[in-house]
């Protein structure tokens, strides 16, 4: 496997942020998963948020590593708040070998959301937006509840016969 992404792939189970930056090109993009209206660039802003991430996602696990022509999907398992969480990531190298783009891919829905409530206002405090980490923190609530009580109750109604409850 590529350098770049053997240290990724480590530096992510360990939660190390610093040693993710390590496999990034200068000028690496990651991909929001929840919004198309940003993406966050370059290694120092990258790294500023996987230490974020780390500190909201646990027990990251990465379970399959397929190589492609322009780099490598990698498949995570991982944890939110005690929430199982898998993540798909299409990581593309540059000519160096280096990750310079990440486009991330999560599900379940109640993860995702739970991720977003605690990852959104972190990110905002730490650019200095204490305003806007508040307003983060009460929407991310309410996607979150709406996400957790609908896959509790609405989302089982449309089960396979063979799985559903009741």
């Amino acid at each position: 496997m590529d350098e770049a992404l053997t240290v990724w792939i480590q530096a992510g189970e360990h939660g190390d942020a610093g040693a993710a930056g390590a496999a990034l090109a200068d000028g690496a993009v990651v991909v929001s998963p929840v919004t198309d209206q940003f993406v966050f660039r370059g290694r120092d802003e990258v790294v500023d948020l996987l230490r974020d991430v780390f500190e909201v996602v646990t027990a990251i696990r990465y379970v399959r590593v397929e190589r492609v022509d322009s780099g490598a999907v990698l498949f995570a398992e991982t944890s939110v708040d005690g929430i199982a969480m898998n993540e798909a990531q299409f990581v593309n190298l540059d000519e160096d070998g280096l990750i310079a783009k990440v486009t991330l891919f999560m599900r379940p829905l109640r993860a995702s959301t739970r991720l977003l409530r605690r990852l959104g206002p972190r990110v905002a405090r730490r650019q200095g937006n204490t305003g806007a980490a508040r307003t983060l923190a009460l929407t991310g609530a309410f996607l979150d509840s709406v996400a957790t009580s609908g896959d509790r109750t609405f989302v089982p109604m449309a089960a396979p016969t063979s799985t559903r409850r009741g």
